[in-house]
């Protein structure tokens, strides 16, 4: 059986609770509000919680608590930093879901004015509910060091999760596309995900083994070594709420910047 994790914050201790939850998608749980009730109510009185955070609008869990929070009189506040569409049918059930969920939210917390605005229309919460926390970059960790780049090719970046979401179906068909054409161009790409055995393939059935690296997941101490080492930072996100990786790009000197979409 997979555990999710419930996470609590406090100064100066931190704790987590390991909750015999099942989940079934990208380590997400089913929806069910009841059958966690009794659990997250546990757990939010003896640690007598007075403000529950949640985050993403697509855990199911974050929801759930929220909403048992209020339940029991708790303040609640809600962090969102996707971008999420009006007009299929995932977009149509995930928005009903997130207005029901902060219906009575107490504030929201977005990572873009471009998010607020998005946030505001799918869940109809009040604009002036809603405040803007962007990203921010430490500049004397994230600098220009070239040095790092090659002098014999051109280093294209690729710092992302790999799912469908951050647009690896055209990562995937720029590589095929660009390295046949461009002798000189290799790819670091760095990332984990479910979407990472199209890339591998891609680099299989072409053999591109010595001009494609994968490095798998990355550590935050990683990433700078990383960005500087190419000359293009590649952005294939289909949708982009605050592009962290981009600002990370602009801080590490990468003038050259490519955004395909």
């Amino acid at each position: 059986m997979n555990y999710f994790l419930f996470f609590l914050f406090f100064l100066p201790i931190f704790q987590v609770y390991y909750c015999p939850i099942r989940t079934f998608y990208n380590q997400s749980i089913l929806p069910t509000m009841v059958c966690s009730m009794p659990l997250v109510r546990h757990i939010l009185l003896r640690e007598q919680i007075a403000v529950v955070h949640g985050h993403s609008a697509f855990s199911a869990l974050a929801h759930e608590t929220m909403m048992i929070a209020r339940l029991l009189g708790l303040k609640t506040v809600f962090t969102d930093h996707s971008l999420f569409g009006f007009a299929d049918s995932s977009a149509i059930v995930t928005n009903k879901c997130l207005e029901i969920s902060l219906a009575a939210c107490n504030h929201c917390i977005c990572v873009s004015h471009i998010g607020k605005e998005n946030t505001v229309l799918r869940a109809r919460v009040n604009h002036s509910n809603v405040s803007v926390i962007p990203n921010a970059v430490d500049t004397t960790v994230f600098v220009p060091d070239p040095s790092k780049r090659s002098r014999d090719n051109i280093i294209i970046v690729v710092v992302s999760r790999l799912v469908y979401r951050k647009g690896v179906d055209l990562l995937a068909q720029i590589i095929m596309e660009l390295c046949p054409a461009h002798p000189e161009v290799r790819f670091l790409i760095g990332g984990d995900g479910p979407k990472k055995w199209l890339l591998e393939e891609v680099r299989e059935k072409k053999d591109l083994k010595d001009r494609v690296t994968l490095l798998g997941g990355l550590e935050h101490s990683q990433v700078r070594g990383v960005l500087n080492q190419g000359h293009i930072f590649l952005n294939t996100s289909l949708t982009e709420a605050y592009c962290r990786s981009g600002i990370l790009r602009a801080s590490s000197g990468q003038h050259q910047s490519g955004w395909y979409s």
